[in-house]
């Protein structure tokens, strides 16, 4: 769950704050207002909310500024590569709004502030949990329909083994895990003639319910020429996980996880195909959930499902 801290109050001749107000321009009613800052966590970044008084609130993510244990990359590519994807997803889906970026404040990416209720709170409102989760399947449908030109199998691969690695896995135990991967690749179920973009962190936190629809938040790990399973499978590992979390019983979600996964497809043919596909990406899903630390019962238990779901039936 997202928490904010209030950190500062920046007044006008502050460099970063007047910045903001010329991104902002015409926005807002009051030119000198001040911005009261708030640092959002749980995030791989700085991240901080600015919100003017009597007037919009933006986010912006200083990618110069990791916090996570990932720090090799270039801050500016992925602050480019961010808002780029943003702009592109927005064409046919509700995403937080990209502003502005700037190298010069530490590869600052600024967006519109989106009020809303994420779906990770709302997983206790069954009666109306149905329609929320036809709601994410029609968006993540949406963007997927974003085709490439391109298929990047040997990427989807790649990444599973990244996050394998950083697992740290007892030796026989890895083995097992590259075992099934081969298997995987050369069964031929994931081959495909054309990638799609995919949102990559399908997680129930980043989808923000308001009064108009369902709104996608961060693409920062955001891919193209990608496979469409892949969303629908790390969303349904996390409706899983959190359902074990919530109530003690993973398999209280599977409910609601057809009902996500009919309203993603479009025909029971394609229900057969993605569903076919599904596991391969629920066990990616367990394994970024393990790698995060969580206490042991709970790391055992991923990596016990991620198994499960690579074993080809």
């Amino acid at each position: 769950m997202r928490h904010e801290r209030h950190l500062a109050t920046l007044h006008q001749g502050d460099p970063f704050r007047d910045w903001l107000v010329s991104v902002l321009d015409g926005r807002l009613p009051d030119p000198s207002a001040p911005a009261e800052v708030s640092l959002i966590r749980p995030a791989s970044h700085t991240v901080c909310r600015y919100q003017f008084a009597g007037g919009p609130a933006v986010v912006a993510k200083f990618f110069a500024e990791p916090t996570g244990a990932n720090h090799r990359y270039d801050p500016e590519k992925a602050m480019k590569s961010e808002f780029r994807l943003l702009r592109r997803a927005g064409k046919v889906i509700r995403v937080a709004e990209p502003l502005a970026m700037r190298r010069e404040f530490n590869c600052v990416l600024v967006t519109a502030f989106v009020p809303g209720t994420p779906l990770s709170a709302c997983l206790g409102d069954e009666p109306a949990l149905y329609n929320r989760l036809t709601g994410v399947a029609t968006l993540l449908r949406r963007l997927h329909d974003l085709e490439s030109s391109r298929y990047r199998k040997e990427r989807e691969f790649s990444n599973v083994h990244d996050v394998l690695d950083q697992n740290r896995l007892p030796g026989a135990e890895r083995e097992l895990f590259n075992r099934l991967l081969g298997e995987w690749w050369h069964s031929g179920a994931l081959d495909r003639e054309r990638g799609c973009m995919i949102h990559r962190d399908a997680t129930p936190a980043n989808y923000l319910f308001t009064n108009d629809g369902v709104v996608a938040i961060d693409f920062e790990s955001a891919w193209t020429d990608a496979h469409p399973a892949h969303d629908p499978g790390i969303f349904c590992a996390e409706m899983k996980f959190a359902f074990r979390r919530r109530c003690g019983n993973p398999d209280a979600a599977e409910p609601y996880i057809g009902h996500f996964l009919w309203n993603y497809a479009r025909s029971p043919e394609e229900f057969a195909y993605i569903t076919g596909c599904v596991p391969f990406y629920m066990g990616l899903g367990y394994l970024r959930m393990a790698r995060l630390a969580p206490p042991r019962d709970e790391r055992n238990w991923l990596l016990q499902e991620a198994m499960l779901c690579l074993r080809r039936r």
